[in-house]
């Protein structure tokens, strides 16, 4: 038998699935209402749970699941009704998971105590059980007893399955019918579970419900299941009222309908089989492997790119030849299939931002339940993808946007009220792609912010002095948000006030080569608006040159290229600007950067004007090369800051080119 920690991977990324797919649809109970639909959803995935944590050993997280699945299958069966404490002990359920589940990835083991929590969830249970049996009793007592038997229970049908006597093996065979029956049909419950079989046992009989009542799907299902290699019978019922004549109760023989229904039966099993099938079209490739196969995909962009070099010098050196023209045709599909490669590789890397946006709903209801305020989550572009290395990156700095906009940006329902706006918030996630960068905003529509507040609470803070602060732009001032230490709460709290967070978010955004504008009105809302590339893995970049030496300008930062006579340089307060369709920008030259001379001009200096949120900057270079896809290669640790730059790559030549990074030569 194989060791389990092999499939621990698995489960814990099951188990990490199940747990927000479980969270969603209690969110979607609280705030739309309970569905038969949701109700058996969540019964599947916390029993699918509790199989996969009995399996690994994990005895707590199983009981607990199965405390929820127990409750929810009286809720399934309407013997139990959805309350708003009913979903509390679901949402603490879910909590405790979490908990589980942090001491499972961390140290294999759990240590916390989740029996307290079992009984509450079997004390409520009971509770409930013990009203609705007294709701019933009542209402039996004042009908009659036609009325009685007019009740129906439709929607689920027993399947007692039983084995042949001979059958070596009894566990396998009932584990086949059972994955069968799940393919195609609800399997609602089953009895035993296998759990408490083993092969020892003198058990050779297991019942399925299912949730079929049309004759014509029964048949077709006792059909197939009797055509099963060990089936000696499948026996029929309805789940009645205790007490309720059974109107099916029959017992199919496989040895007298086999031969009869072998068409039926061939069929459903190749219906089967083809469903199976088609569930089986993903596999799970470990993130490790993905990353080794990107970085090949990138050697393979270079080398294509040293072919073509090549083949261009060749071209230039033996003109027309039979040769070079062969290598010309190589070269162009070598281009094609690499870049094709190259596509296919990224898309592997994708990974919707549902992934990341599922973690939100939650925390939002918890967040603004703490701070007594009502709002209303929106999420649009869930299905926008973006490489998994990013997401992880970005999920902390969009956590920390939602919370400032749920204490800060949302006003309280008494000033929301006084203002004339509806007591209820609304915080509004978007996200889409736009050319080669994922664009995600967080709107809220609250008080917005006060640009003269901003001022005044950076000279209170001791970050600027009152003359500084009158010299910002409306613009500059609302920035200030961003400045490490600056906070405009009036007291600490578990939230903010703290002056921690918005810093770190611009910070980690730039990380990834990233901008966050904010556009804003007072008593309107707010909007931060977050752009990042695709993938930080291969980027197109503009080539440059700067004393014979080449660097790489990432075009996402490329505003436009323009070329400018030494007469269109002017100089303001000691610092040289250019004047681009009357808006002044500051000038640099990348050689003062690195220390290198610059030649004196006297035509056209080629400029790239790049651009970082709102700012603006010129930088003249000597040579403009042109554009290419490029490779990120990281500088290594052991060369330690390097202002201005972000990594390097291989050009075609075989040379290194520097990677500028453009918010260090803002800063």
């Amino acid at each position: 038998m194989a060791d389990l920690s092999e499939y621990m991977s698995v489960y814990l990324e099951e188990l990490e699935e199940q747990l927000y797919f479980i969270e969603e649809v209690v969110l979607q109970f609280e705030k739309e209402g309970v569905s038969n639909e949701g109700v058996q959803r969540m019964f599947r995935a916390a029993h699918t749970l509790k199989g996969s944590s009995a399996a690994m050993g994990y005895n707590k997280m199983r009981d607990l699941t199965h405390a929820v699945e127990h409750l929810l299958h009286k809720v399934r069966n309407h013997e139990l009704r959805v309350t708003e404490m009913m979903i509390n002990l679901f949402f603490q359920s879910i909590d405790m998971m979490r908990h589980l589940q942090q001491e499972i990835v961390a140290k294999q083991v759990e240590t916390i105590d989740v029996n307290p929590l079992i009984e509450s969830i079997n004390e409520y249970e009971q509770k409930l059980s013990d009203s609705c049996a007294e709701r019933l009793q009542h209402v039996s007592n004042s009908i009659s007893n036609n009325e009685i038997n007019d009740v129906h229970i439709s929607g689920q049908t027993w399947f007692k399955v039983k084995l042949s006597s001979d059958c070596e093996m009894k566990i396998p065979r009932l584990m086949l019918i059972d994955a069968k029956l799940r393919v195609t049909e609800t399997v609602i419950d089953m009895k035993p579970e296998f759990d408490n079989l083993s092969e020892d046992s003198d058990i050779c009989e297991v019942s399925w419900l299912l949730d079929i009542d049309q004759d014509a799907e029964v048949e077709q299902v006792v059909n197939w299941v009797s055509s099963m290699m060990d089936v000696a019978s499948v026996e029929v019922s309805v789940d009645i009222p205790e007490g309720k004549e059974n109107p099916i109760s029959e017992q199919y023989n496989p040895a007298m309908t086999q031969t009869s229904q072998q068409g039926t039966a061939s069929d459903q099993m190749d219906a089967a089989n083809t469903n199976e099938r088609a569930k089986s079209q993903s596999i799970r490739v470990n993130v490790e492997r993905l990353e080794q196969l990107m970085n090949l995909a990138g050697e393979l962009v270079i080398d294509q790119t040293r072919i073509r070099q090549i083949n261009s010098m060749f071209r230039q050196k033996f003109g027309a030849d039979e040769l070079v023209d062969e290598l010309s045709v190589i070269s162009d599909h070598l281009t094609r299939t690499i870049g094709e490669l190259q596509e296919e590789v990224m898309k592997v890397r994708m990974l919707p931002l549902d992934n990341l946006f599922s973690r939100f709903p939650r925390m939002v209801r918890d967040l603004s339940r703490s701070l007594g305020k009502d709002i209303e989550l929106i999420i649009d572009g869930k299905e926008t993808e973006l490489d998994r290395t990013l997401i992880d990156q970005i999920g902390d700095p969009l956590i920390h946007l939602l919370r400032n906009a749920i204490d800060h940006g949302i006003e309280s329902p008494e000033t929301r009220i006084a203002a004339g706006k509806s007591s209820k918030g609304t915080v509004h996630i978007k996200a889409a792609h736009e050319d080669n960068q994922v664009v995600i905003s967080i709107e809220d529509d609250g008080g917005g912010i006060d640009a003269e507040k901003m001022r005044n609470a950076a000279i209170s803070k001791g970050l600027m002095t009152t003359e500084e602060a009158s010299k910002l732009s409306r613009e500059e001032a609302i920035r200030l948000i961003f400045q490490p230490g600056f906070s405009t709460a009036k007291a600490i709290s578990d939230v903010s006030g703290r002056g921690v967070g918005m810093d770190i978010v611009r910070s980690d955004i730039e990380n990834m080569n990233g901008l966050i504008d904010i556009e804003t009105k007072v008593g309107m809302g707010t909007i931060f608006k977050i752009r990042v590339p695709l993938t930080l893995a291969i980027i197109t970049g503009l080539l440059v040159k700067a004393d014979a030496r080449t660097f790489v300008v990432p075009m996402s930062s490329v505003a436009e290229i323009v070329r400018i006579g030494p007469e269109a340089i002017k100089t303001v307060q000691g610092v040289p600007v250019i004047t681009i369709r009357d808006e002044v920008i500051p000038l640099e030259w990348l050689h003062d950067y690195f220390g290198y001379p610059r030649y004196s001009y006297e035509r056209n200096i080629p400029v790239v004007i790049l651009g970082y949120a709102e700012k603006r900057l010129a930088l003249a270079v000597d040579e403009l090369i042109g554009n290419q896809e490029i490779v990120i290669k990281s500088l290594g640790s052991f060369i330690g800051m390097t202002r201005a730059i972000s990594g390097a790559t291989i050009l075609g030549n075989g040379n290194l080119a520097l990677i500028l990074d453009v918010r260090g030569l803002f800063h």
